[in-house]
């Protein structure tokens, strides 16, 4: 009987992350926009690694529970921890690229 009781509480689980991201997804660029505007370049990255981050961690959380990813298993943890720092080593990329696009003079080479 506990067994169904958990696939109940599992499903009801993955529900409510769903209809989490799907609200997220709706107010999180209204929110942005309304921070900081349409012409920022803070927009397109927040909103990028905001709804990134949203389906990353979906997406974890759905190899987790297939148990395809177990950390403590072999080399799982490390794999694991993989994921997360590509995460975070592209973000930390563009946010670079981006600090130096508006902080670094530009100089042009016309004739």
């Amino acid at each position: 009987m506990s067994a169904g009781r958990s696939g109940v509480r599992r499903r009801r689980a993955w529900l409510a992350a769903a209809v989490t991201a799907v609200a997220a997804a709706f107010f999180w660029p209204r929110v942005i926009v309304a921070w900081l505007g349409d012409s920022s370049p803070w927009a397109s990255y927040l909103y990028q690694y905001g709804m990134g981050l949203i389906v990353f961690l979906f997406g974890v959380g759905v190899i987790l529970d297939s148990g395809a990813c177990r950390p403590g298993r072999g080399r799982d943890g490390f794999w694991l921890a993989v994921l997360f720092a590509g995460f975070a080593f592209f973000a930390v990329l563009h946010l670079v690229w981006i600090l130096a696009a508006l902080g670094l003079p530009y100089r042009g080479g016309g004739p």
